[in-house]
């Protein structure tokens, strides 16, 4: 026991105390609870003296005692609540208002309101934002597994931040408060450090510079499809003019390069050619400038939308980064400086310092809605389109998941009739053979692990397949309804020792037939999961490569 300023401190009790966990007070006496002694017991905090409660409690833990009858003292919290107008913070030396994560506390210190604009920006393995109007600065979003976030963008109609993360090799996306996290892309991606959101469309976009290819997906990570994967020199950063239809990105290639294509990613045109690692490309929506910074020159730099009218907007920066644009001025961060400055967005005068002591910001963007405003085709009933709705400057095309293509009505999508079915370690992916409108795609399957063999149902549709841990298992080819046919000792009517090694699907009478080397075996399943048994056995066969005619039985 000890007084609150640490002053006469003195032991109740030393022994009998093996595993003491969950601890209370409730009046003169201390209580607590003891694994080891399975028990809740108590001591006089004054006199010592002891008593067993209740004993012979097996997984003892928590304890809280509770008396409604008496409270004792008060705070200025507990009056009008302080004066705050939501969170009220009572301390030694003075009472303190807070807001809820998404509000910002106004210049009267009491009165929190939803801002009209702020900025946020990727830290390493943190989201922060900054608020624009006061001086509430750096609050860490709480975004639960995040590890190496790069780039950012926002839909402010759901209220929804995305961002990429190039060490999960995932795109997320949750609630401003940080709420609801969840990937909306985790298969297939190596290193996305370019993104951007089609909040008219309801598409998210996005370069990845490991595959070397931009790609387009629903915001929920539906229908996805690759765009451009031709042409690509390491791609990089992304921006989008939905209303006019076009998308712009940047290349760190041999050649680096400012881009402009169609949204459905045709029509590419270099608008830059003499630039150096042209990064964080940003759109002035109202006076139609494209800006960047030159990652070679140290330079921030703007054009007009053809990359015509070049002008440098600041050229003395150590190491300029991620670039925003946000009514009437430029917001960047400096690597050297570790710093995010503001500064005319025609001149680079009036510069600004925002925050400082921060390292490695990626990607930094303003949240308000000025920034998605527009109208286009997308926006109602999806354009009539099936999938993919994809903006073109004076209209829309409809589009397709990669391998499906467009029925004669141009709107609704039918899958692939004819294609490859691949497996490498952790993964499978299909392609279609001697079609060059569409590379090859990793299929959303989870839990994959040194897969061995795959066979495809096409009258249900299932991929099945036999990985590492000698389990045959199945699911559709976008991962949804997967199933386990058959695991180590799941069946009483075959080996438990048994390592399937290859499988093939009769069709016709809904069986599948596989081997096994470790019992010798050919072995058949039912397509609904039941077990057959054995079909042929040997002694010292090996059976492995397996293949069912069954239109000749």
């Amino acid at each position: 026991v000890i007084n609150v300023d640490g002053t006469e401190r003195r032991t109740l009790l030393e022994d009998k105390l093996p595993h003491i966990f969950g601890f209370t007070l409730l009046g003169d006496f201390i209580y607590w609870t003891d694994w080891q002694r399975r028990s809740i017991e108590r001591v006089h905090k004054v006199k010592a003296s002891r008593d067993v409660i209740i004993d012979q409690l097996p997984d003892l833990m928590g304890l809280k005692a509770v008396n409604v009858a008496k409270v004792i003292g008060t705070n200025p919290c507990a009056e009008g609540n302080g004066g705050c107008s939501h969170l009220c913070f009572f301390t030694p030396r003075a009472t303190k208002c807070g807001c809820p994560i998404g509000l910002e506390l106004l210049s009267d210190m009491r009165t929190c309101i939803v801002p009209e604009a702020f900025l946020v920006f990727t830290s390493r393995a943190a989201i922060h934002r900054i608020s624009l109007e006061t001086n509430n600065n750096d609050v860490a979003i709480p975004l639960a597994g995040v590890k190496e976030a790069s780039a950012l963008d926002f839909d402010v109609s759901n209220n929804h931040i995305y961002w990429t993360d190039v060490s999960l090799k995932t795109i997320s996306r949750a609630f401003m408060n940080g709420s609801s996290v969840e990937h909306v892309i985790e298969f297939g991606l190596d290193y996305p450090e370019g993104m951007a959101v089609d909040w008219m469309g309801k598409n998210l976009y996005w370069a990845d510079t490991g595959t070397n290819r931009i790609e387009v997906a629903r915001l929920d990570g539906q229908f996805r499809q690759v765009l451009v994967w031709r042409d690509l020199d390491n791609p990089r950063s992304l921006a989008l003019d939905p209303t006019k239809g076009y998308i712009y990105w940047t290349e760190w290639g041999g050649k680096p390069r400012i881009v402009r294509a169609f949204m459905d990613g045709t029509n590419g045109m270099t608008l830059v050619d003499k630039v150096g690692r042209a990064n964080d490309l940003t759109i002035d929506y109202a006076d139609q400038r494209l800006y960047w910074t030159d990652l070679d020159t140290n330079m921030i730099e703007s054009s007009n939308m053809l990359g015509q009218d070049r002008v440098v907007i600041a050229d003395d920066l150590p190491h300029p980064f991620g670039l925003t644009q946000y009514s009437d001025y430029i917001y960047w961060t400096d690597w050297n400086l570790h710093s995010i400055e503001r500064a005319d967005k025609t001149s680079g005068r009036n510069r600004t310092l925002i925050q400082g002591h921060l390292d490695f910001v990626m990607d930094i963007l303003v949240f308000h809605s000025s920034r998605q405003d527009g109208l286009n085709d997308c926006m109602h009933n999806n354009g009539q389109c099936g999938q993919l709705c994809l903006a073109i400057p004076g209209g829309h095309r409809c589009g397709c998941a990669s391998h499906y293509t467009l029925d004669p009505s141009s709107r609704n999508c039918s899958p692939p009739s004819a294609f490859l079915l691949f497996s490498q370690k952790c993964a499978i992916s299909r392609m279609i053979p001697d079609d060059q409108r569409s590379p090859d795609l990793i299929l959303p399957l989870h839990g994959l692990r040194n897969v061995k063999a795959i066979d495809y149902d096409p009258l249900d549709k299932f991929i099945y397949w036999v990985d590492g841990r000698q389990n045959i298992k199945r699911a559709k080819d976008d991962g949804t309804q997967p199933f386990v046919l058959t695991s180590p000792g799941q069946s009483q009517n075959l080996s438990p020792d048994r390592q399937p090694h290859d499988l093939s699907i009769d069709i016709y009478s809904r069986m599948l037939f596989w081997t096994c080397e470790a019992t010798n075996t050919i072995n058949v399943h039912r397509l609904d999961g039941d077990a057959m048994g054995v079909v042929l056995r040997g002694e010292r066969d090996r059976p492995r490569a397996i293949a069912v005619n069954a239109e000749r039985g």
